[in-house]
């Protein structure tokens, strides 16, 4: 499949914990919390989606904005100064054109200008182990990470890349579909000694990145296709493409393109600022 479907990670991955809309009548809003400035505001427009507060906002590392409510999360996001509200399943974004509904796999085309004023750049490091686990084996270096401590392995008829050795535990390996969710981690524990290592390429890449607009991506280790000579290097949350690698520079971006339907066709090109690189 070569678009790898990641589930609410980043701008996403705040949400994913969210429960459904409460089915009970709405209750008092406690007096110990309130909206305040833009979330008082987006309230105001949609009081029945958003519901009352269960707290008061608080910022996340990255500079966001937060505060949940009966049903689910408000978020002002630093990158491009839109608040939106979440209920864990579809986001409704106060943007140029008022309030505008999406679901959280998707962006509006205005979304794909916010900034960030670096990009992270972060030399992933595995855990010793993980709750998931499964038996297989590796067959191969890694195709998504130029390291050498990366592999491409197999339990059943599933294919995992990457997979990262454990130098605590030579008889498993740690296989991450998203370095952002750790419940994505799956422990392989081999049935087979690891292959060689073979030499890793000299121009390495990145194997996921994360936008400024909270979208994710990862690097397509199968046959994708062309655009403009370039391969099809990412699929990404939002349904669209990365075509080539970051383009180097204190803030990396990217080409993102949006591709007609089971073609190479491009509907439309975004210059993307690149919030976190993974190594």
């Amino acid at each position: 499949m070569r678009r790898v479907l990641i589930f609410l990670v980043g701008f996403l991955t705040t949400f994913a914990w969210l429960p459904a809309p409460a089915v009970a009548a709405p209750v008092a809003q406690p007096t110990t919390c309130r909206f305040v400035l833009g979330f008082a505001t987006l309230h105001r427009l949609i009081p029945t989606i958003v519901g009352n507060c269960l707290a008061n906002e608080m910022h996340a590392g990255n500079g966001d904005g937060l505060q949940p409510t009966e049903h689910g999360l408000l978020v002002w996001r630093k990158a491009d100064n839109f608040t939106a509200f979440t209920d864990g399943f579809r986001t409704w974004v106060n943007g140029p054109s008022g309030i505008q509904m999406r679901l959280n796999t998707q962006r509006f085309d205005f979304e794909k200008n916010a900034k960030v004023n670096m990009t992270r750049v972060i030399n992933f490091t595995p855990p010793t182990s993980a709750s998931q686990q499964v038996s297989g084996n590796c067959f191969v270096s890694s195709l998504a990470a130029t390291r050498a401590d990366a592999f491409r392995c197999m339990a059943g008829n599933e294919i995992m890349d990457p997979c990262f050795t454990v130098p605590e535990n030579s008889s498993a390996v740690i296989c991450v579909r998203n370095p952002l969710d750790p419940s994505t981690f799956v422990q392989m524990n081999l049935t087979q000694p690891l292959p060689a290592i073979e030499p890793v390429l000299p121009l390495s890449h990145p194997w996921f990145l994360e936008l400024a607009d909270g979208t994710v991506c990862n690097f397509l280790t199968g046959a994708t296709g062309a655009v403009n000579g370039q391969r099809i290097n990412y699929g990404c949350s939002d349904g669209l493409d990365v075509v080539g690698f970051p383009a180097p520079g204190t803030v990396q971006t990217v080409q993102e393109v949006r591709l007609a339907p089971l073609s190479t066709t491009v509907l439309k090109t975004f210059t993307v600022d690149v919030s976190t690189v993974w190594q």
